[in-house]
């Protein structure tokens, strides 16, 4: 029997904080965004939608940095699918993250299942967690709602099989994606259907990976059908190599890489099917060949593990690993606890996550995903022959979940749940209400019942503007809780202000930040300017800094004293650091709040300015003592950079290249500073 109830799932849990209230002008990030392509390995044919559809802004939404690592035991509400072979937990407050699927009959879980909740700074949105399967629909990095709430819905399929709809509208693209999950009585898998609509008439461009943690080990094997893969390795270049082994560049070899790399018939080699043989962080995007059934497996020593197949609409393959060296494996700390590591083997609808397709209006996708146990003959899965290491997985996984049953099940579950609406589970953001209330017609809710979508306070004033009704302005002082950007809103929004119905400063600082969005900063500085001639508040101060870079320390400190909130806080003295402004920045923050001095980023600005103002003693004592960057960024490497520094001037008085190459060979950092991805 297939059951789904909502139940609670109790763990060490860090909470998320408040949301902040600055729009993302300075301009999101993604280290795959960025990545330089080498045209050698690269045709042209594969790399022509290698960085097409690049945003610069994760606005709408608002960033999640508000959180801390201090946790605490409590209930985070869950969503269980079960039947006689497995269970599956999902988290629907956690954009639907599929946390466990357990193995009932030989009591193993299948999935890296984190023990605690972490957030860390790893998504275009800041808050990002590692485990389970995570749903990335919409731009590269990962998606908006991975710590936040999805709407969710049971329903059931014709033979009376529970089915968990998990749903939401992306701002960014306007598409609305939907997972659907369920456990038929007799299946050895989870079916996860996937159906991503553009809800405009207007071409847009999509994104969709699904990213499966599994437990790193030794004797874990990641075993794709392809023979090479495009590989990055964070600060070079993405190229073609060859799978599994791939040729170590010897002359760049040192300390663990030297370690780790094998030697086979005198060349050295990195088997990149295991991921404990790499030495630093690095992505690999198989190559699947069109005329071959796509999968991903993880496997260990005895030929045991997980397997994910899918329909051939989702054909990219691609395994990430932190790697080994000292900065990757504090990252995998950082995000959970010691002894508890992870790899990443994910599936995407195109060949690599530097790539954005095109979508037509009204256009819709679908798929279906396969998740169950695979039993491979682990001489073979674990043999050098490469080929006979794929077969050992390709045969019992046609065994257990045949390609033709997969592609029947997909258009049985397509028939049956398209255009059925079910009961409420759980509810999430209610823009795409907004959106519905202001274009009509123009806008498609794909079938989908938008009474899962709240109306709330983010949403309020929105529907409010949709609906010709007057705007409420808030005072300065209080914090912007939502964002739009689109031209249909600035229209509308613009109309108000003319006809009085919104003349105020909240008006002229969301107008701001919609031309600000677009890049036009003549407007946007007007806007800004009228905002506070409205009335004085830091949101349109601040947002005025960053266009005009020479009176930005001044007026981000102004801000911050005004709304001496964390977020502004920060901008302020990042910015008087990069002033060299080093005697205001250490003024400024003497007059904090007792909590925002302890914040990991404000000791670290003081750390700087303290070493960079002479004061060498002090600096150290910062450093040398517990410092938590809780939101660290990926490949940020300031603390390390701050530790060097401070090594060299202790050393030579100066921290020039050659001190600081010195210290960087001869003083390695305390692992709690160090998060380099090299």
């Amino acid at each position: 029997m297939s059951t789904l109830r909502v139940t609670a799932l109790r763990l060490p849990a860090a909470r998320l904080g408040p949301a902040n209230p600055l729009p993302d002008l300075a301009g999101a990030g993604d280290a795959h965004a960025r990545i330089e392509i080498d045209h050698e390995t690269v045709s042209a044919e594969e790399a022509k939608y290698m960085g097409w559809g690049r945003v610069h802004t994760i606005l709408p939404y608002t960033m999640q940095d508000g959180y801390t690592r201090s946790r605490e035991v409590r209930d985070l509400k869950a969503i269980e699918l079960e039947n006689g072979h497995l269970k599956a937990i999902f988290l629907p407050g956690l954009g639907g993250r599929l946390w466990s699927l357990y193995d009932k009959e030989e009591e193993r879980e299948l999935l890296h299942r984190n023990p605690v909740f972490q957030p860390a700074n790893l998504a275009l949105r800041n808050a990002w967690f590692s485990g389970g399967v995570e749903w990335n629909c919409g731009i590269i990095g990962h998606t908006p709602f991975t710590c936040d709430d999805v709407a969710c819905e049971r329903l059931s399929l014709s033979d009376g099989t529970p089915v968990l709809r998990m749903f939401a509208y992306e701002r960014v693209r306007h598409l609305f994606y939907r997972v659907e999950a369920f456990l038929p009585e007799e299946a050895r898998q989870l079916y996860v259907r996937v159906r991503i609509d553009n809800a405009l008439q207007e071409d847009t461009a999509v994104y969709w990976w699904s990213n499966m943690a599994v437990n790193e080990g030794e004797d874990v094997r990641v075993i794709v059908p392809a023979e090479k893969a495009f590989r990055y390795g964070y600060g070079g270049k993405l190229s073609k190599v060859p799978v599994p082994y791939m040729d170590a560049e010897a002359d760049k070899l040192r300390g663990s890489a030297a370690k780790l790399a094998r030697a086979q018939g005198g060349v050295l080699h990195w088997d990149v099917s295991h991921a404990t043989c790499l030495p630093q962080s690095m992505d690999f995007f198989f190559d699947v060949p069109k005329d071959t059934r796509p999968f991903i497996a993880a496997v260990d020593g005895e030929g045991k593990g997980i397997y994910q197949t899918s329909t051939h609409e989702l054909r990219g393959r691609k395994l990430f690993a932190w790697g080994m060296g000292a900065g990757g494996r504090h990252w995998q700390t950082f995000l959970s606890q010691p002894g508890s590591a992870y790899i990443e083997l994910q599936s995407g609808l195109a060949h690599t996550q530097l790539e954005h397709l095109p979508m037509k209006a009204g256009a819709t996708i679908s798929w279906l995903e396969a998740y169950g146990p695979i039993h491979a003959d682990a001489a073979a899965a674990q043999g050098r022959d490469w080929e006979a290491a794929v077969n050992a997985v390709r045969v019992p996984l046609e065994a257990a979940c045949p390609e033709q049953a997969l592609e029947e099940t997909h258009h049985r579950a397509a028939a049956e749940l398209d255009g059925v609406c079910g009961e409420v589970l759980h509810s999430s953001m209610g823009f795409a209400r907004c959106e519905q209330a202001l274009l009509g017609e123009r806008f498609s809710t794909a079938g989908l019942n938008l009474d899962a979508l709240r109306e709330g306070p983010e949403e309020q004033p929105w529907l409010a503007l949709a609906r010709e009704e007057p705007l409420p302005c808030p005072d300065p002082l209080e914090e912007p809780l939502s964002y739009q950007i689109s031209a249909a809103w600035e229209t509308r929004l613009r109309e108000a202000v003319q006809s009085g119905r919104a003349d105020h400063w909240w008006a002229h600082y969301q107008l701001g930040v919609m031309a600000h969005a677009r890049n036009d900063t003549v407007l946007a500085a007007e806007e800004y300017r009228l905002s506070l001639q409205q009335a004085e508040n830091p949101w349109a101060l601040r947002c005025l800094a960053l266009l005009e870079k020479e009176t930005a320390p001044a007026r981000l400190l102004r801000s911050a004293r005004m709304k001496p909130i964390r977020p502004l806080v920060l901008e302020a003295m990042e910015a008087l650091l990069k002033a060299e402004d080093y005697a205001s920045l250490l003024d400024f923050s003497e007059g904090l709040p007792a909590a925002l001095k302890e914040d990991g980023r404000v000791k670290t600005y003081r750390a700087a300015a303290l070493l960079r103002s002479g004061r060498l003693d002090e600096a150290e004592a910062i450093l040398r003592r517990p410092i938590v960057l809780s939101d660290v960024r990926e490949g940020n490497t300031l603390l390390t950079d701050l530790w060097f520094e401070a090594a060299a001037l202790r050393r030579f008085g100066r921290a020039d290249a050659e001190a600081l190459a010195w210290a960087e060979e001869n003083v390695p950092p305390p692992e709690n500073l160090d998060f380099r991805m090299l």
